[in-house]
């Protein structure tokens, strides 16, 4: 699904700026124009009134409205590709997606998790709540190279062994180096994409495990 309104929204805020400066403009220029006929109709004959300071007036004027076409055609040329990225994004729904999030839709096939290490990390522990914030199970992770994407691989049994039905979770995921100091990780998990919206921060997707992220945090289309 997609927000046509919010897109209608965000496509007529694109413009507005524009618009707004170039008829502040059209007043200055009505008030120059008045300025300059009144000073010439009540000028001294014998001292006629210098152009020079008129002349370069209406070349800053004449700037400045050069400056509002400029940031016009700039704003029609960001519109044009902000949908042409919405249509991009349109295409991901029904689609699944890999992002950093620390809440994974457990299904009867799979736990879609994966993590992403930091340099240097020796010990890796993950630990899966439920919705309630039970601890169902903690175990190790695997530690690897930085950056490199690791799969978890959980036999859906709890701590005491017990299976796990098909639910949503909260994961946490910690790793240190051989000192024991912190080391960075980002959850990632897999979801499908069920609705595109568009927001002042950009088209925000709706996944199937009940998230909304942005679209510019998806890692990976699947």
């Amino acid at each position: 699904m997609i927000d046509a309104t919010s897109a209608s929204t965000l496509s007529t805020t694109s413009t507005s700026a524009a618009a707004t400066s170039s008829a502040e403009l059209q007043e200055s220029y009505n008030s120059f124009l008045t300025l300059l006929t009144a000073q010439i109709s009540n000028q001294d004959p014998l001292n006629p009134v210098d152009s020079t300071q008129f002349v370069s007036q209406l070349a800053q004027l004449t700037q400045v409205e050069q400056s509002i076409a400029t940031n016009a055609s700039l704003e029609q040329i960001s519109t044009m590709l902000s949908t042409v990225g919405a249509m991009s994004d349109l295409q991901l729904i029904g689609r699944d997606v890999l992002v950093p999030s620390s809440q994974v839709r457990m299904t009867e096939d799979e736990f879609p998790l994966s993590y992403q290490l930091n340099a240097g990390a020796e010990d890796v522990t993950i630990r899966i709540y439920s919705n309630d914030g039970t601890l169902v199970r903690e175990m190790p992770g695997p530690s690897t190279a930085e950056g490199k994407v690791i799969d978890v691989d959980w036999n859906r049994l709890d701590s005491v062994g017990l299976p796990v039905p098909p639910d949503t979770f909260r994961v946490e995921i910690t790793a240190t180096d051989v000192s024991g100091n912190d080391v960075g990780v980002t959850p990632l998990t897999r979801a499908e994409v069920t609705r595109v919206n568009f927001t002042g921060q950009g088209a925000e997707l709706e996944l199937d495990n009940g998230e909304q992220v942005l679209s510019h945090t998806v890692r990976s289309v699947l």
